[in-house]
């Protein structure tokens, strides 16, 4: 399928993937990008033809071009109430969020999750959709500047007695932990879980995290596990989560938090996005 793109969400991925930290190798050059929206101008050999003219979200690579390959499973058709802009916002983000809390985490209600990131586009969504599922949020922020930009109940900025801090506000640990900063929080997730918790990471923006000793899993029973949106999920995984989230950011349920600003403007976009100095998601318009 080509794809006429129309706009693209940014992510910190592409940012290590600039740097040559992802986890996945890319042979340079390349184009950026992993998320759009836009209008298919396109169809494939075998493809069904009603495809064609119609606007979607899409997860694919070289996504930030005025036009991108994609494969007919990654695209999301898009309802007519939603706009390009939203549509370049949600793949990546919100769909992690929804698999991190539930197709992993199996958040319930009456839990308590620690979110990190939690005024990042990934958290600002998964403290969303944890406490419409009835969870208490625990919330962190690099620096003291964030905290109004977090949706959490409770809000923390990292830094010295984190943990200590943290469990004088739900003693005895949290339930779940949900991270994608790696290295600079990996160490303290176990110490934050209670018997039976679970950790779930999906991200390494401040860098790989040290190996994880299992034998230090078996005091507290913990699990861990590891999500990242590139591995092909069963059809009906896949097909829910991008239903229950269109259908949330459609009626109002879901809210993004969204920065916009020409493909031009890329490169600063690059800078702001690896300073940790953005909230919530930017997207680059590219028609």
């Amino acid at each position: 399928m080509l794809v006429e793109v129309h706009a693209g969400g940014l992510n910190f991925a592409d940012t290590e993937r600039r740097r040559g930290l992802y986890l996945a190798s890319t042979a340079l050059p390349d184009t950026s990008g992993f998320e759009g929206a836009g209008v298919v101008f396109a169809v494939g050999h075998g493809v069904d033809p009603s495809w064609l003219h119609r606007r979607v979200a899409f997860t694919a690579p070289r996504a930030h071009a005025e036009y991108c390959t994609v494969p007919f499973t990654k695209l999301l058709p898009l309802p007519d109430s939603m706009d390009f802009i939203t549509g370049a916002a949600f793949p990546v983000q919100a769909l992690t969020a929804w698999h991190v809390l539930h197709t992993l985490g199996h958040v319930a209600e009456g839990e308590t999750v620690l979110v990190h990131s939690a005024a990042g586009g990934v958290g600002q969504l998964v403290t969303q959709l944890a406490q419409e599922a009835g969870a208490m949020v625990i919330g962190t922020v690099s620096r003291d500047g964030k905290h109004e930009r977090a949706r959490a109940d409770q809000v923390l900025t990292r830094g010295p007695h984190f943990v200590e801090r943290l469990l004088a506000l739900s003693p005895g640990g949290v339930h779940l932990v949900l991270e994608g900063i790696g290295a600079e929080v990996a160490v303290e997730a176990l110490r934050c879980l209670r018997p039976l918790g679970r950790w779930v990471t999906y991200g390494t923006a401040s860098g790989a995290p040290p190996p994880l000793d299992l034998g230090a899993l078996y005091e507290k029973s913990v699990s861990v596990s590891a999500f990242w949106l590139r591995t092909e999920l069963p059809a009906p995984v896949a097909a829910k989560a991008a239903a229950e989230v269109m259908a949330r950011i459609d009626d109002g349920r879901l809210q993004l938090e969204i920065t916009t600003g020409p493909l031009e403007d890329a490169a600063r976009a690059h800078r702001r996005l690896e300073g940790g100095l953005t909230t919530g998601k930017w997207v680059l318009r590219i028609r």
